[in-house]
């Protein structure tokens, strides 16, 4: 089964359903001016990324930058979420898994990544999902985010910068997954060597969000996480969206999935009273 290599990339993509189009404006509902929202991949190889024209001339148009985090947050709460990021009470993977799984993990850092010891076990000190994430961006090479560079033209224009959520909620999302299902996420990841992020990145470079959607399906995602990390996401986000674009034209970055669908961030505009319309 490729569930679970399948579910750390759903983490960095987030994106279902059948929309061709990552960027759109949002209009309408007394408004008194436009703003837009884009859908990301949340890190993508240095060389295939871009932000195109449309996307340049709609950033340029507003006043606020709204992403999942804001990422200009203090030294203290980058300090705290860091720390959350390891297991507890010195535990290492070895404490969650057998000798043969934990073995499987330590030679693929080794022989694959060409990591040394020493650098394996501060590594294998941190929960399985951040390990994980650890490797595939090493396996990607040099990458881009785009929620970085838009925080960067953000400063350069002196925009105001906005999270929809704080990071702390994020890690306290990531630790609804337990131990032994991060562990399972990682040893899958590994035996696929990235193969999975590179179908859904090619896929989401050719805006292709029906394949997108089917290799979502093939996560066989659980209720319980679809509500939990996807949808009352969602919901909680529409009022804060609602107040930022009624005071300030916004232009609003998140991960591609919490747009399309019934449930998405599209259609809960649209209920909400707001005109979206795709941005070619």
């Amino acid at each position: 089964m490729k569930k679970y290599a399948i579910l750390l990339t759903v983490l960095m993509l987030f994106t279902t359903n059948s929309f061709a189009q990552l960027l759109y404006k949002i209009e309408g509902n007394n408004l008194n001016s436009v703003s837009y929202i884009y859908g990301t991949i949340h890190v993508m190889p240095k060389k295939d990324f871009e932000i195109s024209k449309s996307i340049q001339s709609s950033f340029n148009a507003c006043q606020v930058l709204a992403m999942e985090v804001d990422l200009n947050m203090d030294f203290k709460t980058q300090l705290e979420a860091a720390q959350q990021s390891f297991l507890p009470e010195g535990k290492t993977i070895a404490d969650l898994a057998s000798a043969d799984d934990v073995n499987k993990v330590k030679q693929f850092c080794i022989d694959s990544m060409h990591w040394k010891e020493s650098k394996y076990e501060k590594m294998s000190r941190l929960k399985p999902f951040f390990l994980s994430s650890v490797i595939l961006q090493e396996l990607i090479g040099k990458s881009k985010s785009f929620e970085k560079e838009f925080n960067n033209l953000a400063k350069k224009k002196k925009m105001t910068t906005i999270g929809l959520e704080t990071l702390q909620f994020q890690m306290n999302m990531v630790n609804t997954v337990s131990n032994e299902e991060q562990m399972k996420m990682l040893l899958q990841g590994l035996s696929t060597n990235n193969s999975e992020f590179n179908k859904m990145l090619a896929a989401y470079l050719r805006q292709d969000l029906t394949g997108l959607g089917n290799l979502m399906n093939d996560a066989e995602l659980s209720p319980e996480f679809n509500e939990n990390l996807l949808l009352q996401r969602n919901r909680n986000w529409i009022p804060i969206i609602s107040k930022l674009i009624s005071e300030k034209p916004t232009f609003i970055a998140v991960g591609a999935g919490h747009l399309p669908g019934e449930k998405g961030v599209l259609n809960l505009l649209r209920e909400a009273g707001y005109t979206v319309t795709p941005v070619n």
